[in-house]
């Protein structure tokens, strides 16, 4: 959680960093991490992770329940000028994007006070420490887990949002889909819990991946 404040010098940016006191599920999450980082490029268009098949089955049960969970079929790409006016531009990438194919990122989630409407302090935030994600809910998340004394918890967050902190309401069925695939994948991982039955169903098909 990070807040700027200014002085004589400049800004000056205060933190705070949390982490679980077990890092148990992290753990977990290593293989998957290592193995995703290391075949996702050269992977066959056949191969599919435990997330993308889980993805996939959820939103064929939400259709079958005329629950819409697909996510636009046109994407827009703005970019801020000098003169902080923004416009379109078209992507890098004209292929058609496999969306039961969502690009995993592992990094720090930040947010804070000053912090997301501000596009210098977040290009700071991402070259200096790493930050991937600005999150403007993430204290309320950190607050709730910090009261109910939970000692191993982990962030999955779906991106739907803009840069800009622009809500964006048509990615957020498809976008919290995906994260619940994810969370779903990292379940499985954990040994002797609710769901080991049908964790052995899918060793066959996953022990290669994960």
């Amino acid at each position: 959680i990070y807040e700027a404040e200014q002085s004589v010098e400049g800004y000056e940016f205060i933190s705070t960093c949390y982490k679980p006191k077990n890092f148990q599920l992290y753990k977990l999450l290593e293989s998957i991490k290592e193995n995703y980082q290391q075949t996702n490029v050269n992977r066959l268009s056949t191969h599919k992770y435990p997330w993308e098949k889980f993805l996939e089955d959820g939103i064929k049960y939400l259709l079958s329940h005329n629950i819409d969970c697909l996510p636009p079929s046109n994407d827009e790409l703005y970019i801020k000028m000098e003169n902080n006016e923004i416009i379109e531009i078209e992507h890098p990438n004209n292929e058609k994007k496999d969306y039961l194919r969502p690009i995993i990122r592992f990094g720090m989630i930040a947010g804070g006070k000053n912090i997301l409407t501000n596009d210098y302090f977040k290009l700071t935030l991402y070259d200096k420490c790493n930050v991937l994600c600005f999150d403007s809910e993430i204290d309320q998340v950190i607050a709730a887990i910090q009261g109910n004394r939970i000692e191993s918890f982990m962030i999955i967050r779906g991106i739907s949002d803009y840069h800009d902190g622009t809500l964006n309401k048509e990615w957020q069925p498809y976008s919290s889909l995906c994260a619940a695939s994810f969370m779903k994948t990292i379940i499985y991982k954990i040994p002797n819990n609710l769901y080991s039955h049908s964790n052995n169903q899918h060793d066959d098909d996953d022990d290669d991946i994960l």
